[in-house]
């Protein structure tokens, strides 16, 4: 049997009730500095078993697009990669039962006072030992392996201004539910945790539905589509208002909407 890695990465709420090893200090650690700073950052493990768990350390980059799904590389990089900034030992560690342990590392900021922006890599955590086939859904075989994804985000010297784009919006009919996909794209250098909110008025112009998406982190100079569940509204022709809120920026759009 081939082994499957559950890859849990940046951002998104899991459970990990049945995992052995946990992180109790966050998948996303974003850091800021100036050119030149050396940053000390930790992620925290737990081993909630009544064993020894061997847990494993190393770095991939995290590659996006607006055409395509995030990947994950060992041999492609981009222009805005920190992975060389990275100062930390990739070994394997033994935890004992019900032990925490701190993993420390540095990032180090290079001297060149003209780097700004956000930079990145990914900290890869292996779980080495199985996670017992019983204890899992879907019917993940015996040679699953934990793999956690920890996005270490370091922003370098000051700010852009928020600059966002609804690059498409468009009504998901693949599924029983209808869902609106909004494409947003980060025109700046910075990462921006953008939420979305939906406003929606009949012919009237009666505001009769309203939603916000939680925050999500779009990269700079990516994309990131947010899902918004407008199943509850009857068939129709609508006006909508969509605001996109980063940092207390908020950039608007009409978008003329119709349900059949």
């Amino acid at each position: 049997m081939k082994k499957t890695y559950l890859i849990i990465a940046l951002f998104l709420f899991v459970n990990l009730t049945y995992s052995s090893v946990v992180v109790t200090n966050g998948l996303t650690h974003i850091y800021s500095g100036i050119s030149g700073t050396q940053i000390q950052g930790e992620v925290i493990l737990l081993n909630n078993s009544d064993e020894q768990q061997t847990v494993s350390f190393s770095l991939q980059e995290a590659i996006f697009s607006c055409l395509g799904d995030r990947t994950f590389s060992t041999t492609q990089s981009h222009l805005k990669s920190s992975l060389n900034w990275f100062d930390g030992s990739l070994m394997d560690k033994i935890l004992n039962p019900k032990e925490q342990y701190s993993y420390r590392f540095t990032i180090n900021i290079p001297k060149d006072q003209a780097i700004r922006g956000t930079f990145w890599n990914m900290l890869m955590i292996d779980i080495d030992k199985p996670i017992k086939k019983e204890k899992l859904a879907h019917n993940i075989g015996l040679n699953t392996k934990m793999r956690y994804a920890i996005a270490l985000i370091t922003n370098v010297n000051s700010l852009d201004e928020v600059s966002l784009d609804f690059q498409k919006v468009d009504i998901d009919k693949t599924t029983d539910n209808k869902n609106l996909i909004v494409k947003i794209a980060n025109q700046n250098s910075f990462i921006e945790g953008v939420k979305l909110s939906l406003e929606v008025y009949d012919s009237e112009g009666k505001n009769i539905f309203q939603k916000t998406t939680i925050r999500g982190l779009v990269f700079p100079g990516f994309c990131k589509d947010y899902t918004i569940n407008i199943s509850e509204l009857p068939k129709g022709n609508y006006t909508c208002l969509l605001v996109a809120d980063s940092r207390e920026k908020f950039v608007g759009t009409n978008v003329s909407l119709a349900i059949d």
